[in-house]
């Protein structure tokens, strides 16, 4: 298994906490001393407050957005364009809110005439794509976290399970890049 970040900073940390007990106790004393920087335990709770209701907002957002009736006529061919131009879109990205992952693709330059030639914004691809993974998902979900997640569009629901071989000709054409996430 190669080292992750987090490994190589948990790592780099312990070996300066090692050190750290090296050096001479006046030198320790004067760093105790030494003005604290970085949030407070009560900054670091309210941030994580505010990012899970970020998600939670995303993810109603999500479960809420109705896929367009020609969803697939227009995703299947724009995901192979995609696909064959090696582009590995952000909404393929795990732990980025929907604010970021729609501008991190405004800012591909290489998708931009893919997305104009289907009619799609930056905004329209990743809320159809993250709103088809998410129906999908929990369509195949078996309940255990149904109670976490908001009602699905029923319009999705209804569009999905009436175009089984399309969604799975989608869900293909997405997985073929899966091994470059990050």
């Amino acid at each position: 298994m190669l080292p992750t970040r987090l490994h190589a900073l948990i790592g780099a940390t312990a070996c300066v906490l090692a050190l750290g007990t090296l050096r001479p106790a006046a030198a320790q004393q004067a760093d105790e001393q030494a003005p604290r920087h970085g949030p407070t335990p009560e900054q670091k709770a309210e941030m994580e407050r505010a990012v899970h209701e970020a998600v939670q907002q995303d993810i109603r957002a999500v479960a809420q957005y109705k896929l367009p009736k020609d969803f697939f006529a227009r995703m299947l061919p724009l995901t192979r364009q995609i696909r064959m131009a090696h582009i590995i879109p952000p909404t393929q990205t795990r732990n980025m809110t929907l604010v970021a992952t729609i501008r991190r693709t405004e800012a591909m330059p290489q998708l931009q005439p893919l997305l104009l030639q289907y009619g799609l914004s930056a905004r329209d691809f990743v809320m159809g794509i993250t709103a088809f993974q998410m129906t999908v998902e929990r369509l195949d979900d078996t309940g255990a976290r149904g109670k976490d997640i908001p009602r699905l569009n029923p319009d999705n629901v209804t569009l999905i399970r009436t175009h089984q071989g399309l969604t799975q000709a989608l869900l293909n054409n997405m997985d073929d890049g899966s091994e470059h996430l990050q």
